[in-house]
């Protein structure tokens, strides 16, 4: 039995109890000897049932005839009057537990028509009624009968057969019963060996295997008014405890945010600055509309020098930018070995890019492996890879070196 079932069950019991359990008993019903052998003893069965549960004036009318399989009875609640037919399975007669734990649950759903209450799904209704059976006081019978196995020896010629037959009645298993009536008997204080008296030996191993699994459900410290107030202190304990962890990683992310990424941002946003201004420069020295040979070579020799002067400028953020990588690569390769909380990499994210110049969105859905992007606002032109990086143990540190030609070559497209 899982919580769930737990949960489903405590929220029929609150319905049971918020509707009628002003008017019920709180005592728990002994186990009876059935009186099986005719009709009129099946019908004071119910009787005695029925006026147990204080379901008085009605007359319990029963018959035997077969049901469908795994039915063990039923009972007939289109009638208006006093008189209530209930049909039990045979098979039922073979075991007085089993056939008293019949009668119980077909005369509570009487009882439940009579109180209006009833759920709209048919299943959870027959839930609500074995539910209703322990309830009302009647959790001894339903425990003892709602499995029980019949064993007879049939002669045969050569010796004597063994006939085993086990007859289940009921929508919940002994162990599901065996919670419900833990949980009845708690919440009413009826004293251990009260509620325990009377149950067969596969009951008594039904509540124990409940108690061990189950009873932290059903503790008794309910009672107390102050259990609940210092099960929300305990709460908050811990939910103070989670409030500082995250605080803690509150500062780690605002610590990465203004360290890296804020210093990362900057480093990219004044080098492609620089980037775009060298690249102006170098358009304009390309151009050649000097008709007089002694002055182009002179013009040159000069251009050469600029050149030179803005390779230079290019070294600091060469390498500034290769150390940048060493962490920026570190931290990605430990973010992709831990995918369960960070998602990897995907080409989702890189199907967009921002002129790093003037801040153009460019839609790059239809491009794919290292290459150049020219912004259609500022026709600034800039190297960009939409391919989603991979991170291996050998490469996730070591920075790919580039010569400061070979960059000036892609970025002029040269």
């Amino acid at each position: 039995m899982s919580d769930q079932f737990a949960k489903a069950f405590v929220e029929k019991l609150i319905l049971l109890e918020q509707r009628t359990g002003a008017n019920v008993n709180y005592r728990v019903m002994p186990p009876l000897i059935a009186r099986t052998h005719n009709h009129l003893s099946i019908q004071s069965l119910a009787k005695d049932i029925a006026q147990f549960i204080g379901l008085h004036g009605f007359t319990f009318i029963v018959s035997v005839a077969k049901q469908k399989e795994k039915v063990g009875g039923q009972i007939d609640l289109s009638t208006g009057g006093t008189d209530v037919f209930i049909t039990i399975d045979p098979d039922f007669m073979d075991s007085s537990d089993a056939l008293i734990a019949v009668v119980c649950h077909e005369v509570c759903h009487k009882w439940l028509q009579v109180k209006h209450i009833k759920l709209p799904i048919d299943m959870e209704n027959e839930i609500l009624t074995d539910i209703t059976t322990v309830f009302l006081g009647l959790g001894k019978l339903m425990l003892n009968g709602c499995k029980t196995t019949n064993i007879r020896y049939e002669p045969i010629d050569n010796g004597t057969r063994t006939i085993t037959k086990t007859t289940a009645c009921g929508y919940l298993n002994r162990n599901q019963f065996a919670f419900v009536y833990r949980l009845v008997c708690r919440m009413r204080n009826i004293s251990e060996s009260d509620a325990l008296q009377g149950l067969n030996a596969e009951a008594e191993k039904a509540i124990q295997t409940c108690d061990a699994r189950y009873g932290h459900h059903y503790d008794i410290r309910h009672h107390r008014k102050e259990a609940i107030h210092e099960s929300v202190s305990e709460f908050y304990t811990i939910n103070s405890r989670i409030q500082l962890t995250l605080a803690e990683l509150n500062k780690h992310a605002v610590y990465t945010h203004h360290a890296f990424l804020k210093t990362l941002n900057s480093f990219l946003e004044s080098s492609h600055e620089s980037l775009n201004m060298l690249q102006k420069k170098a358009v304009a020295i390309a151009e050649d509309n000097v008709p007089d040979p002694a002055l182009r070579f002179l013009q040159s020799m000069q251009k050469q020098q600029e050149i030179n002067r803005m390779a230079n400028e290019l070294k600091p953020i060469r390498d500034e930018a290769n150390a940048f990588i060493q962490h920026t690569k570190y931290i990605c390769h430990r973010l992709s070995k831990n995918q369960d909380r960070f998602p990897p990499p995907s080409a989702e994210a890189y199907s967009v890019v921002t002129c790093p110049a003037d801040g153009t969105e460019i839609s790059l859905s239809n491009k794919s492996n290292e290459q150049t992007a020219i912004c259609p606002t500022c026709k600034y032109k800039f190297a960009i890879n939409v391919e989603p990086p991979f991170f291996d143990k050998q490469n996730s540190t070591k920075p790919i070196l580039q010569t400061w030609r070979t960059r000036l070559a892609k970025l002029f497209g040269k």
